[in-house]
């Protein structure tokens, strides 16, 4: 696998590149990973943090098909960790996120957005809120498309509250203008 950790200069670009993130961010530096499809374990290191999560994992999904990363969000539940998870309400009307239904069965809190035209954030946040915090985001589909015939990307963030709690926020306003399941 070829996931690893950028250099304080790299962390210093992204903030260059994406100024409303960085304005937001308290000082300090972020871990930031990186790792692509195919060759890297993406959906080992989406499933990885997900693991490792003790109080909330929180999804954003434009597909959604991936049975690792499902299995991932149902340990969670089991374990007692709060799972939400919105999706693309359009996708689901043509059947691209086909966990969305056992996962509300399951306990997570499931919805799905109609507006923008698409719902195409495809992130993870892993304890958002707290000390410990991470997102994953990229271009990466929760599919095995994704995982095994695709050109993808994610970029896993942490330690920098400022950037996670500003994911956080972006969740909640998604979450807010989005239908609960029924």
């Amino acid at each position: 696998m070829r996931v690893g950790r950028l250099a304080p200069w790299a962390v210093i670009a992204f903030a260059l590149m994406f100024p409303a993130a960085a304005a937001h961010a308290p000082a300090g530096m972020a871990q930031v990973e990186v790792a692509f499809t195919p060759g890297d374990d993406v959906a080992g290191t989406i499933t990885g943090r997900i693991h490792g999560a003790r109080d909330r994992v929180q999804v954003q999904a434009y597909l959604f098909t991936d049975r690792r990363i499902a299995r991932a969000l149902f340990a969670a539940l089991r374990r007692g960790v709060a799972v939400e998870v919105i999706g693309d309400a359009a996708q689901q009307r043509t059947g691209g996120l086909p966990w969305l239904a056992a996962l509300a069965r399951a306990g997570a809190r499931v919805y799905l957005e109609d507006s923008p035209a698409a719902s195409h954030n495809k992130i993870v946040i892993v304890d958002g809120g707290g000390t410990g915090a991470s997102v994953i985001t990229g271009s990466y589909n929760f599919t095995r498309s994704a995982r095994t015939r695709n050109a993808e990307n994610v970029v896993v963030i942490s330690g920098n509250r400022g950037i996670t709690d500003r994911f956080v926020r972006n969740f909640e306003a998604h979450r807010n203008r989005s239908t609960p399941w029924r």
